[in-house]
């Protein structure tokens, strides 16, 4: 009789556990990646529509005081690499200025090891990059999910690259807006226009 009734409150625990389980529904969890809001970008060949599938290295950096563009003034908020996908989504975090900045290389830096006149060293080949500026306008909250709640979005939202005297990047070549408001970390604003890895 007690292995009947061990086993018996044993299955009830069991189905009670599987009810409350499965009762939830995706929007009952709240993630901690699902909604932060993103700058997300689609890459493509030069002048194609064709998506370009490469492995980048991304740097994105906040200025934490009111003197720009000095190094020393920046902070960290997320560097990552995506492996050859055609896209990827970088962070972005409210801020003073309004602006984010962010360093995207084609590949890692590679290093040469080599004999030069019987002398073993090495040198560092640099993967190209290119710097883009996101600039915001108005911030807001936008309801994402019955258990996250509302989030902030991102509103006015201009991408630039930041070229050089021919009016291109070093190997992203141009750049296409395609949404001005941030609002999750799924949603396309900017198209890259790059070459392919040498």
């Amino acid at each position: 009789m007690k292995k009947i009734q061990s086993i018996l409150s044993f299955a009830i625990v069991a189905m009670l556990f599987s009810f409350v389980l499965y009762s939830c529904e995706d929007d009952d969890i709240c993630t901690d990646d699902g909604e932060v809001p993103r700058m997300v970008a689609n890459m493509y060949y030069n002048g194609t529509d064709v998506a370009l599938e490469d492995t980048i290295y991304y740097w994105a950096y906040v200025l934490d005081t009111i003197t720009p563009n000095r190094e020393s003034d920046t902070v960290q908020i997320e560097n990552g690499v995506v492996n050859n996908a055609s896209t990827f989504g970088i962070s972005v975090r409210q801020n003073l200025q309004k602006k984010v900045f962010y360093t995207i290389a084609q590949g890692p830096d590679r290093v040469v090891r080599d004999t030069i006149d019987g002398v073993p060293g090495s040198r560092t080949i640099l993967a190209q990059r290119d710097k883009l500026v996101l600039e915001y306008g108005d911030l807001g909250n936008g309801y994402t999910s019955k258990a996250c709640g509302f989030g902030l979005t991102f509103k006015d939202v201009n991408v630039t690259l930041r070229t050089g005297a021919n009016g291109q990047g070093n190997w992203i070549r141009s750049i296409e807006t395609v949404n001005t408001e941030i609002t999750n970390g799924s949603t396309t604003i900017i198209k890259l226009f790059a070459n392919e890895r040498n």
